[in-house]
């Protein structure tokens, strides 16, 4: 019984889904990086920055399907990802930010090769794993933050108190029970869950949180903020964790990411459906034609002073004929 209950937490029902179904009205290209399935949506116009969005515990890519309209039509391109062992990505369990990590440096490896700015856009599990990179990265321009959780112990008693309906003394008990079931069949100790309470981040971060969370302790959201180093701002939420955003907060979500990253100075309709490396390309095309060009007027200055002194050389050979 325990011993289900605890494959459950580790290897929750994926989310099931066709390619159809991440369909938004924009140009979409699907890749995949060492089994993760990745999606880049592309809002048609030359752009230097890119919205990573990372999904919660139980979700997939399919969850950032409702935000791309939105961020396409503000001129950013948008991915998403299914974590490891989440949606169609490979993966046998899941570890709450741990390994996600490294799902979401891998994928900004990828993304760096085309963007100068990534923003992180995380809910959930992928707000706290968003805070885990950026702990270790100076590369994100600014942070999203949708309802991270500081300890995941909190978040597993939360459960177990809305699932059974016990008081806090019996819900530490099974916790410890579940902590320890989990690291025998999964050699993975969730205790080790848990972000500092000082955040070295200095990136701007919007911070969405709300009062009626059932799942996530007010404090957690409290700590975050006050020992985040950053320019930070918070949005108060008037829904519980899972409920879906409203329209007003996607459009605070694109304001502030849109404040935080000033766009390409180059004229969108001049690079049609360009990314960044095609402009770096005629940027270095461009350097390397004014080189060619200095050498070639070093060369002629070069062959004028050689004409020079050979016509210098004729006359005084043509005086000395005369001379005789």
């Amino acid at each position: 019984m325990l011993d289900s209950y605890c494959r459950q937490i580790m290897q929750p029902k994926r989310v099931v889904y066709n390619k159809s179904d991440l369909e938004c009205g924009f140009p979409r290209q699907d890749f995949q990086l060492q089994g993760l399935q990745c999606s880049l949506y592309k809002c048609n116009k030359y752009t230097q920055s890119c919205i990573l969005y990372l999904h919660g515990y139980n979700g997939s890519r399919l969850e950032a399907v409702q935000y791309a309209p939105y961020v396409c039509k503000s001129d950013f391109d948008f991915c998403s990802f299914d974590f490891q062992a989440a949606g169609q990505s490979q993966g046998d369990f899941v570890t709450f930010g741990l390994k996600e990590e490294e799902n979401i440096s891998l994928v900004i490896r990828y993304l760096k090769e085309k963007y100068f700015h990534i923003i992180l856009w995380g809910r959930s599990m992928g707000a706290t794993t968003a805070l885990m990179y950026t702990q270790k990265n100076e590369n994100i321009k600014c942070l999203v933050l949708d309802s991270p959780f500081l300890i995941l112990e909190d978040v597993v008693i939360n459960l177990i108190k809305l699932k059974l309906h016990t008081p806090n003394i019996i819900n530490k008990g099974l916790y410890e029970l579940i902590r320890r079931c989990i690291a025998k069949l999964f050699q993975f100790h969730i205790n080790k869950v848990q972000l500092p309470l000082n955040l070295n981040i200095t990136c701007p971060m919007l911070l969405l949180a709300s009062k009626q969370d059932s799942l996530i302790p007010q404090y957690h959201f409290d700590t975050i903020f006050k020992g985040y180093l950053g320019h930070k701002r918070q949005v108060v939420l008037q829904c519980n964790h899972n409920e879906q955003r409203s329209t007003e907060i996607i459009k605070t979500i694109i304001e502030f990411t849109q404040a935080m990253t000033p766009q390409s100075r180059f004229s969108p309709t001049k690079y049609p459906n360009r990314l960044l490396g095609d402009l770096d390309e005629q940027k270095y095309i461009a350097a390397g034609i004014k080189i060619k060009q200095k050498i070639m007027r070093n060369q002629s200055t070069s062959s004028h002073n050689k004409n020079s002194a050979q016509i210098q050389k004729d006359k005084a050979l043509i005086q000395l004929s005369n001379l005789k």
